[in-house]
């Protein structure tokens, strides 16, 4: 039996390194495109959301949670901004997005109807934000592609 021309110690540690790297970019771009779909999410939302001190506003943001190719994107109101903003005043709640949305009894005993602006806003933007995901995705596959 002859000997291979070109001997090359490791050859399954190299594919094992090159299909980690295809994995890692792949979920590189699998955040990507989260965030991309999210942004377009969370523009909708902060336009439809009410504006009562415009607090509530510049307070909604997202985070990707997930790991891996598991990733999705929350949006809503960002806690820990509310608490800074309100903290002269530790007695009003910060967790007011959801409050807001699906509606409440104040205090006095008024009761203020939902909003529902975030389910219109998903609605309203879903396919455009679908749409983005789906071009940020086949853009960076596209860049891997052409990577190797």
């Amino acid at each position: 039996m002859a000997r291979p021309l070109i001997q090359v110690r490791g050859i399954e540690k190299l594919r094992k390194k090159l299909r980690q790297l295809e994995r890692k970019t792949a979920r590189r771009a699998i955040a990507k495109a989260v965030r991309a779909g999210a942004s377009v999410l969370l523009r909708a939302v902060k336009d439809s959301t009410p504006v009562d001190e415009g607090v509530l506003k510049l307070m909604q943001d997202y985070k990707l949670v997930g790991k891996g190719m598991r990733r999705t994107a929350v949006i809503g109101a960002n806690v820990q901004k509310l608490q800074q903003a309100h903290s002269e005043d530790p007695s009003r709640p910060t967790n007011i997005d959801h409050l807001v949305e699906e509606g409440h009894t104040a205090p006095d005993g008024t009761v203020v109807p939902p909003s529902g602006y975030m389910r219109r806003a998903a609605a309203e933007s879903m396919p455009k934000a679908h749409k983005r995901v789906v071009d940020v995705l086949a853009s960076e596959i596209t860049k891997g592609a052409g990577s190797k």
